[in-house]
Protein backbone atom coordinates (compact mmCIF):
# COMPACT_ATOMS: atom_id res chain seq x y z
CA UNK A 1 0.00 0.00 0.00
CA UNK A 2 1.42 3.36 -1.04
CA UNK A 3 1.61 6.04 1.67
CA UNK A 4 0.36 9.44 0.54
CA UNK A 5 1.43 12.54 2.44
CA UNK A 6 -1.38 14.95 3.28
CA UNK A 7 -1.03 18.47 4.60
CA UNK A 8 -3.51 19.80 7.10
CA UNK A 9 -5.04 22.98 5.75
CA UNK A 10 -6.87 23.69 8.99
CA UNK A 11 -3.56 24.39 10.76
CA UNK A 12 -2.29 26.50 7.89
CA UNK A 13 -5.50 28.48 7.76
CA UNK A 14 -5.63 28.91 11.50
CA UNK A 15 -2.12 30.36 11.50
CA UNK A 16 -2.98 32.50 8.47
CA UNK A 17 -6.00 34.01 10.16
CA UNK A 18 -4.34 34.32 13.55
CA UNK A 19 -1.09 35.84 12.34
CA UNK A 20 -1.58 37.65 9.07
CA UNK A 21 -5.21 38.26 8.19
CA UNK A 22 -5.63 41.79 9.45
CA UNK A 23 -7.46 45.01 8.91
CA UNK A 24 -4.87 47.68 8.24
CA UNK A 25 -5.87 51.28 8.32
CA UNK A 26 -3.18 53.19 6.48
CA UNK A 27 -2.11 56.80 6.87
CA UNK A 28 -1.63 56.45 10.63
CA UNK A 29 -5.22 55.79 11.62
CA UNK A 30 -5.55 53.74 14.79
CA UNK A 31 -7.38 50.44 14.72
CA UNK A 32 -10.31 50.41 17.10
CA UNK A 33 -10.39 47.81 19.84
CA UNK A 34 -13.39 46.15 18.25
CA UNK A 35 -12.46 44.96 14.77
CA UNK A 36 -14.96 46.42 12.29
CA UNK A 37 -14.47 43.42 9.99
CA UNK A 38 -15.61 39.83 10.39
CA UNK A 39 -13.80 37.13 8.43
CA UNK A 40 -14.94 33.81 7.04
CA UNK A 41 -12.79 31.43 5.02
CA UNK A 42 -13.74 28.49 2.84
CA UNK A 43 -11.14 26.03 1.52
CA UNK A 44 -11.61 23.83 -1.54
CA UNK A 45 -9.52 21.29 -3.42
CA UNK A 46 -9.91 22.03 -7.14
CA UNK A 47 -10.11 19.10 -9.53
CA UNK A 48 -10.64 18.96 -13.28
CA UNK A 49 -13.02 16.50 -14.87
CA UNK A 50 -13.63 15.75 -18.52
CA UNK A 51 -17.31 15.56 -19.39
CA UNK A 52 -18.80 13.09 -21.86
CA UNK A 53 -18.77 15.80 -24.56
CA UNK A 54 -15.00 16.29 -24.09
CA UNK A 55 -15.19 19.64 -22.31
CA UNK A 56 -13.33 20.09 -19.04
CA UNK A 57 -14.83 21.61 -15.95
CA UNK A 58 -13.59 22.44 -12.50
CA UNK A 59 -15.06 20.79 -9.44
CA UNK A 60 -14.64 22.00 -5.88
CA UNK A 61 -14.53 19.82 -2.77
CA UNK A 62 -14.55 21.55 0.60
CA UNK A 63 -11.63 20.23 2.61
CA UNK A 64 -9.24 20.61 5.52
CA UNK A 65 -6.43 18.49 4.01
CA UNK A 66 -4.67 18.29 0.66
CA UNK A 67 -2.00 16.11 -0.93
CA UNK A 68 1.13 17.39 -2.66
CA UNK A 69 0.31 18.41 -6.21
CA UNK A 70 -3.30 19.35 -5.46
CA UNK A 71 -4.62 22.84 -6.13
CA UNK A 72 -6.32 24.52 -3.18
CA UNK A 73 -8.62 27.54 -3.49
CA UNK A 74 -9.03 29.91 -0.55
CA UNK A 75 -12.19 32.00 -0.50
CA UNK A 76 -12.03 34.72 2.12
CA UNK A 77 -15.13 36.74 2.91
CA UNK A 78 -14.87 39.99 4.82
CA UNK A 79 -17.85 41.86 6.17
CA UNK A 80 -18.11 45.30 7.73
CA UNK A 81 -19.81 44.46 11.04
CA UNK A 82 -19.57 48.00 12.40
CA UNK A 83 -22.20 50.72 12.26
CA UNK A 84 -19.78 52.95 10.37
CA UNK A 85 -18.87 53.18 6.70
CA UNK A 86 -15.19 52.28 6.28
CA UNK A 87 -13.55 54.86 3.98
CA UNK A 88 -12.33 54.01 0.48
CA UNK A 89 -8.60 53.33 0.28
CA UNK A 90 -8.09 52.62 3.96
CA UNK A 91 -9.03 48.95 4.24
CA UNK A 92 -6.26 46.49 3.41
CA UNK A 93 -6.37 42.72 3.72
CA UNK A 94 -3.10 40.78 3.81
CA UNK A 95 -2.99 37.02 3.44
CA UNK A 96 -0.01 34.69 3.28
CA UNK A 97 0.73 32.04 0.76
CA UNK A 98 0.87 29.24 3.35
CA UNK A 99 4.16 27.50 4.00
CA UNK A 100 4.47 24.31 1.97
CA UNK A 101 2.48 25.76 -0.94
CA UNK A 102 3.10 27.88 -4.04
CA UNK A 103 0.87 30.66 -5.34
CA UNK A 104 -0.86 29.85 -8.65
CA UNK A 105 -0.22 32.68 -11.14
CA UNK A 106 -3.24 34.87 -11.97
CA UNK A 107 -5.48 33.14 -9.42
CA UNK A 108 -6.00 36.02 -6.97
CA UNK A 109 -8.98 38.33 -7.19
CA UNK A 110 -7.53 40.83 -9.70
CA UNK A 111 -7.07 44.58 -9.48
CA UNK A 112 -10.00 46.67 -10.69
CA UNK A 113 -11.39 50.17 -10.20
CA UNK A 114 -12.59 48.97 -6.76
CA UNK A 115 -9.59 46.92 -5.65
CA UNK A 116 -5.79 46.91 -5.86
CA UNK A 117 -4.13 43.47 -5.74
CA UNK A 118 -0.43 43.40 -4.88
CA UNK A 119 2.08 40.67 -4.10
CA UNK A 120 5.20 40.28 -1.99
CA UNK A 121 8.12 37.91 -2.42
CA UNK A 122 10.02 39.17 0.65
CA UNK A 123 7.71 38.22 3.53
CA UNK A 124 5.63 41.37 3.26
CA UNK A 125 8.41 43.96 3.35
CA UNK A 126 7.42 45.33 -0.07
CA UNK A 127 4.36 44.87 -2.28
CA UNK A 128 3.68 45.61 -5.93
CA UNK A 129 1.52 44.58 -8.82
CA UNK A 130 3.22 42.07 -11.13
CA UNK A 131 5.93 42.01 -12.18
CA UNK A 132 7.28 41.85 -8.62
CA UNK A 133 10.93 42.90 -8.53
CA UNK A 134 13.22 41.41 -5.89
CA UNK A 135 16.90 41.87 -5.04
CA UNK A 136 19.14 44.91 -4.97
CA UNK A 137 21.17 46.66 -7.66
CA UNK A 138 22.82 44.05 -9.90
CA UNK A 139 20.83 41.26 -8.23
CA UNK A 140 17.45 42.74 -9.24
CA UNK A 141 15.16 40.31 -11.02
CA UNK A 142 11.50 39.55 -11.60
CA UNK A 143 10.11 37.13 -9.01
CA UNK A 144 8.23 34.14 -10.35
CA UNK A 145 4.61 34.02 -9.12
CA UNK A 146 5.43 30.71 -7.44
CA UNK A 147 7.77 32.64 -5.11
CA UNK A 148 5.11 35.11 -3.91
CA UNK A 149 4.61 34.69 -0.18
CA UNK A 150 1.93 37.29 0.61
CA UNK A 151 -1.00 38.94 -1.13
CA UNK A 152 -2.42 42.35 -0.20
CA UNK A 153 -5.73 43.79 -1.36
CA UNK A 154 -6.61 47.46 -0.88
CA UNK A 155 -10.27 48.44 -1.29
CA UNK A 156 -10.86 51.65 -3.25
CA UNK A 157 -14.55 51.57 -2.38
CA UNK A 158 -16.29 52.45 0.84
CA UNK A 159 -17.38 49.41 2.84
CA UNK A 160 -20.87 50.12 4.09
CA UNK A 161 -22.18 48.55 7.32
CA UNK A 162 -23.15 44.94 6.57
CA UNK A 163 -21.36 44.92 3.20
CA UNK A 164 -19.52 41.69 2.38
CA UNK A 165 -16.70 41.29 -0.14
CA UNK A 166 -15.02 38.09 -1.36
CA UNK A 167 -11.34 37.54 -2.11
CA UNK A 168 -10.01 34.40 -3.77
CA UNK A 169 -6.61 32.89 -4.47
CA UNK A 170 -5.13 29.48 -5.25
CA UNK A 171 -2.05 27.58 -4.22
CA UNK A 172 -0.50 24.25 -5.15
CA UNK A 173 0.56 22.03 -2.27
CA UNK A 174 4.24 21.03 -2.45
Amino acid sequence: MKHTSRRSLRGLVGRCLALVLALSLVAGHAVAQDDPLAYRIEIFVVSHVTRDDGTREERYSETTEARPGQTVEYRVFIQNVSDTTLPAGLVQIRLPVPEGTEYVANSATPSSDDLLTEFSADRGLTFSEPPVIIGDDEQRRVAEPSSYDEIRWTFFIELEPGQEEALVYRVIVR
